[in-house]
């Protein structure tokens, strides 16, 4: 349906698209959404339930409006304009020959992204983003402004589309953007449209997509102005299609002049509602109900309502003027109202496609909670919430700016710690707008001026306009106490996550609900990062901006615990999903791993004193080899406490990307050899021992590890690189490895998705993959139900041995108890070296920083592992579909943060390297990349006694995930009998002399 307006004519070019088969009209000008929206479509991508999917944040942030344009998978119809002749469809491609992924961007030109010098980078150009960059423009800087989206003025201006033409502006708010558009334009800033910004990897180093290429800024100054995106509101349904948020329905109706639906319900928190309300209402729009969470304001709010009237006279009259409008269309808005659940045909139906077809809705109790025996049900095929923002922090966070939490409003966020002028903790980035913390357009627009002068003032440049800055300052102390008198004025109840069914869904993107989060936290998953390793929850395309603040305050109603910044989701770049194929530059290869320092990276949940703890063995560290070393001992009857000191499965092994490997690496063979390739050599015969270990675990544990032995390939490009694969499978035959080498049909056979510039490969039928988060934690809870104890948030301070006149045996002192026990084992993967020292002896494992790369779900492309002869490479499908790309690319720590970051040289090689692979990488987006510290030893593992320390310990492998039940195994065994049917001559500490 679209709305007409008596000042608004339609003018763009009528054109004509289909959409899964069905012949659509449409403008030119507008988004797919906004055509399909307009035919009364409302179901877009599938979801892996089976449901589907529809329009939602309208903003290009939660990645549900997903849908296949002209071959090319996930793009964003909210955000992508129509074309004549489009063909567009609710489903990606099949990934064949015959319906192949589309490359989303051109190839890239060159051997190096471009760079661009620049004054002053602004990041959004919403209200605060262009004020700053008006402001320093006009001081003489120059400034370039990214923005996501078609046009310019974010989520507040929302301006009218170039399907509509307008004589003049139909209102204040679309006269103060398009003024503000024209003076930043007119000082001389230039705004960039349809930018998708990977992220920063430093204040100088701000890497973008632009028109398909990536393009590296470099700003003397950085200011961050993303803005916010609507916070959510979960509840029964709120999944279905025609579910959305007020922004949703507000670009639909004010920007592209089209209604959300036929018969729409508005439920939230606070006075957007009712000016969307009124827009539909204006347009022909049936609005069955406003629901305001807040009750009704009462005299007893004079002073609130004083102030807001004083300080934006303008603002409270719209809102006077909406209630009245509302009152004579005969709207019901109710106060002290909320949404219990959204109903429609079952998911998946034809008709209709699970499509929102009834609203039921219900008084709230002062606590927040509905009162269900007092629920109404209407019909509506369309329901939109505002129930406020949450800022969008994740640049920010991502260069390391101090944040505090925000709790007192409603789900609670994160908020970055900014002086006046919009200056954080990082020097030479400023942040500012509701991309901060959450004030309003007003606030938003003083705090960008203000950051502008700032940014143009550090970079010696002469301030023309001195009482700008006074004027700003004046105008956000207004609005600011605008806002707070607002805000009490519709102050709600707190959300009740308590009141929310089982069913719900809490994670859009990876389908998971109320009720498996809850049951996590019951089995003592109780933090963000046990849940997304547990569950996948944040690791979808919306990198968890509409589950993250959910599932923290969830946390802390159940468990008790406060929230703290450090505890929330780790910031991984993309900021966004971004085009793989558009960061595919060849990079140079090198020889081994490049060591690094190792830090303490632990961020303890629990941190207070425990009682003292003996134990028979003590096993420091609580990874994958820690927790296998735990479930042989107890099952073979020992007494056996666990000790990490920050949350098990949270360093190396919960970073890990679960490749089963059996044939040696390319750089485990050769001249690029660690120790000239001997060490690595001898862990052949342990590979296969150790997969059939994984599959003896996943029946023991009765746990569903992923574990698929689907055969490994080693590719080669080359005739050199052939002849490398000759030797390498030669000397892997000599140690029991099955393997082949094989021709180009017969890789084309096995693998017909790989790139036909491969001529060959080798063939290793026992490799595999496992989902290393899954596997791990069920063998650690399997250990706990044969009577291991685990403790976290426990540092080894100190060890020393115990006389044998006092028992013998070790006292361990730690930063939470004191330790007693008979033997220990050093299981402390990359810090063993640290833990070692302080028996006095130097275990010879060094660290690694290495990172990898996931793409969005894609169709199956490759069954096998896959790794290069000549080059860093591994790659595999995921059960959900995502491509895990790595190969040793080295990472960077950073010390002031105490957290592992990507390289973006390495991103680039990783991604030329796989796309030279696979070829149709080029039609998938990145969605996150992270790194972690890897363990690099001499290509061997370190494990059993050491001597002249009788009852210590070691176990570390640099093939950690691929080897530790057989390390853990062959460990056991030498403290319960003293020998292992493997022989671990190759494998002790002895042989570094």
């Amino acid at each position: 349906m679209r709305l007409e307006h008596p000042s608004v004519r339609r003018d763009g070019a009528p054109i004509e698209i289909t959409y899964d088969g069905e012949r659509i009209s449409a403008l030119a000008g507008e988004t797919v959404a906004a055509a399909l929206a307009a035919h009364g479509v409302a179901a877009y991508r599938h979801s892996r339930d089976g449901g589907r999917r529809g329009l939602y944040c309208g903003m290009g942030a939660c990645f549900e409006c997903l849908v296949t344009v002209d071959g090319k998978a996930s793009q964003r119809a909210c955000l992508t304009k129509v074309a004549d002749g489009q063909t567009i469809r609710s489903q990606p491609p099949a990934g064949t020959p015959e319906d192949p992924l589309a490359p989303l961007v051109p190839p890239p030109v060159g051997d190096a992204p471009e760079e661009r010098a620049v004054d002053v980078l602004v990041i959004g150009a919403g209200p605060a983003g262009l004020a700053a960059a008006e402001a320093a423009a006009r001081r003489g800087a120059d400034v370039v402004v990214l923005d996501e989206r078609p046009q310019s003025g974010g989520q507040y201006f929302k301006p009218l589309a170039p399907s509509h033409r307008a004589d003049r502006p139909t209102d204040r708010q679309f006269r103060a953007g398009l003024a503000l558009l024209d003076a930043a334009k007119a000082a001389g800033a230039a705004i960039v449209q349809e930018a998708t910004v990977w992220g920063a990897h430093a204040p100088d180093e701000v890497v973008a997509v632009v028109d398909g290429r990536e393009t590296v800024y470099r700003p003397r100054r950085l200011v961050i102005a993303g803005g916010a995106y609507e916070r959510p509101a979960p509840f029964e349904g709120w999944t279905r299609p025609g579910v959305m948020t007020t922004g949703a329905g507000q670009t639909l109706a004010r920007a592209y002049r089209v209604a959300p639906g036929r018969r729409v319900v508005i439920a939230g928190n606070g006075p957007l509602n009712l000016q969307l309300a009124c827009e539909l209402v204006e347009g022909g729009v049936t609005v069955a109900a406003v629901l305001e969470s807040a009750p009704r304001p009462s005299p007893a709010q004079w002073r609130e309502m004083l102030t807001a009237l004083r300080a934006a006279p303008g603002l409270i009259g719209d809102g006077a003027r909406y209630l009245l409008r509302l009152r004579r269309a005969r709207v019901p808005v109710l106060w002290g109202h909320g949404i219990v659940a959204a109903e429609g045909a079952a998911e998946g139906a034809a008709e209709g496609e699970g499509r929102l077809e009834r609203v039921r809705y219900a008084p709230l109790g002062a606590d927040g909670a509905p009162r269900p025996g007092e629920a109404v049900t209407v019909a509506a095929d369309a329901l939109c919430l505002g129930y406020g923002f949450i800022p969008s922090t994740e640049i920010a966070r991502a260069l390391g700016c101090a944040h505090r939490l925000v709790e007192d409003r409603h789900l609670g966020y994160l908020a970055t710690e900014i002086a006046v002028d919009g200056a954080t903790s990082v020097a030479g980035v400023f942040a500012v707008g509701d991309g901060v913390d959450l004030g309003g357009s007003t606030v938003a627009q003083a705090r960008g001026r203000l950051a502008g002068i700032a940014a143009a003032t550090q970079l010696g440049l002469t301030d023309s306009d001195p009482e700008e800055g006074r004027r700003a300052l004046a105008d956000l102390r207004r609005a600011e106490g605008f806002q707070a008198a607002l805000w009490s004025i519709y102050r709600a109840p707190p959300p009740r996550l308590d009141t929310v069914p089982d069913e719900a869904m809490l994670c859009r993107c990876e389908e998971v609900t109320f009720g498996r989060v809850r049951a996590e936290i019951a089995a003592g998953h109780d933090s963000l990062a046990a849940l997304k390793r547990n569950t996948r929850l944040g690791m979808g395309r919306c990198q968890g901006r509409y589950c993250a603040a959910t599932a923290a305050l969830l946390l802390e109603q159940a468990t008790g615990r406060k929230r703290a910044p450090e505890q929330y989701l780790a910031p991984r770049l993309p900021a966004k999903p971004t085009p793989a194929g558009a960061f595919a530059f060849e990079k140079p290869e090198w020889g081994g791993h490049q060591r690094a320092i190792t830090p303490n990276l632990a961020r303890p949940l629990e941190d207070g004193p425990l009682p003292d703890q003996e134990a028979e063995i003590l096993i420091v560290g609580g990874g994958v080899v820690g927790s296998c070393l735990a479930y042989y001992l107890t099952q073979a009857g020992r007494d056996v406490l666990v000790v990490e000191r920050g949350d098990t499965n949270l360093q190396a092994s919960g970073a890990n990307a679960g490749s089963l490997h059996v044939q040696l690496l390319s750089f485990d063979f050769g001249a690029k050899a660690e120790a000239g390739g001997g060490p690595a050599a001898a862990t052949l015969t342990l590979g296969p021992r150790s997969i059939a270990l994984w599959r003896e675990l996943e029946t023991a544990c009765d746990a569903d590890f992923e574990l698929a032995v689907t055969g490994g390939l080693m590719v080669a490009d080359s005739p050199a690189g052939m002849e490398f694969l000759r030797a390498k499978a030669a000397l892997e035959r000599r140690y029991g490895v099955e393997n082949a080498i094989i021709d180009a049909a017969e890789l084309r056979r096995l693998a017909p998705a790989l790139s036909d510039g491969l001529i060959g490969a080798e063939y290793a039928p026992q490799e595999g993959k496992i989902n290393p988060l899954r596997a791990t934690y069920a063998v650690l809870e399997q250990a706990r139900r044969q009577g291991a104890r685990f403790l976290r948030g426990v540092n080894v301070t100190g060890i020393a041995a115990v006389p044998a006149i006092e028992g013998g045996g070790w006292r361990v002192e730690t930063s939470r108890c004191r330790i007693r026990a008979k033997q220990i084992v050093n299981a402390s993967g990359p810090w063993a070296r640290e833990t070692g020292r302080l028996v006095g002896i130097d275990v010879p494992v060094h660290s690694a920083p290495l990172q990898m790369i996931v793409t969005e779900p894609a169709p199956k492309l490759v069954g096998q592992l896959v790794a290069h002869a000549d080059r860093h490479l591994s790659l595999k499908q995921a059960v959900t579909g995502g491509l895990i790309i790595g190969g040793a690319w080295t990472a960077v720590f950073d010390p002031a943060r105490r957290f592992n970051t990507v390289s973006r040289s390495s991103i680039e090689g990783n991604l030329w390297v796989a796309r030279h692979v696979l070829p149709q990488i080029a039609g998938l987006h990145v969605v996150r990349a992270w790194a972690a510290m890897n363990i690099n030893i001499d290509g061997a593992p370190i494990l059993g006694p050491v001597p002249g320390l009788p009852g210590f310990f070691n176990t570390v492998t640099s093939n950690g995930f691929t080897l530790a039940p057989v390390v853990a195994r062959m460990t056991a065994d030498l403290l319960l009998d003293g020998r292992t049917d493997i022989d671990p001559t190759p494998f002790l500490i002895d042989r570094f002399g």
